[in-house]
């Protein structure tokens, strides 16, 4: 019995949801609630892979700017302008720069390798630095 063990272009996602190094943390969360996902790649100006961005990185970015006010951030948040530079936030301040990334000829058992050594949901799959797809661990419980 031979082993199945597509490469990435039989199985990514080709239409990838992807942000802008300088999408605010608010359009970042509508972008995640609107296509339902809990990370994307983060490109710059000219659509090169520049990081990645996670709901995780929102939710550490929020937690850490309400610690720092130690239970009162929200006590005139609004008056004294702590809300909207909170949301002003980018992608890009939050983005992990370590990308993790394979090319589309890479096996689905070593795209699992990755993710397992790597502790990650999601593998960018790029040609010349550009994002063509995107793997995640939910399309390799499919495959494998």
């Amino acid at each position: 019995m031979v082993k199945r063990d597509p490469p990435a272009r039989d199985f990514m996602h080709r239409e990838v949801v992807m942000a802008n190094e300088k999408c605010t943390v608010w359009d970042l969360a509508k972008l995640f609630a609107e296509n339902e996902i809990s990370g994307c790649p983060v490109v710059n100006g000219e659509g090169d892979l520049v990081g990645v961005v996670s709901q995780t990185d929102i939710v550490k970015h929020l937690r850490e700017k309400v610690e720092a006010f130690e239970g009162e951030f929200y006590d005139n948040a609004e008056a004294d302008g702590r809300r909207s530079c909170t949301m002003a936030v980018c992608a890009g301040d939050l983005m992990s720069r370590d990308v993790v990334e394979a090319p589309e000829s890479t096996p689905a058992s070593e795209l699992s390798r990755k993710m397992l050594l790597r502790r990650i949901h999601r593998i960018i799959i790029t040609k010349d630095r550009k994002v063509c797809g995107i793997v995640t661990t939910m399309d390799l419980l499919k495959v494998l």
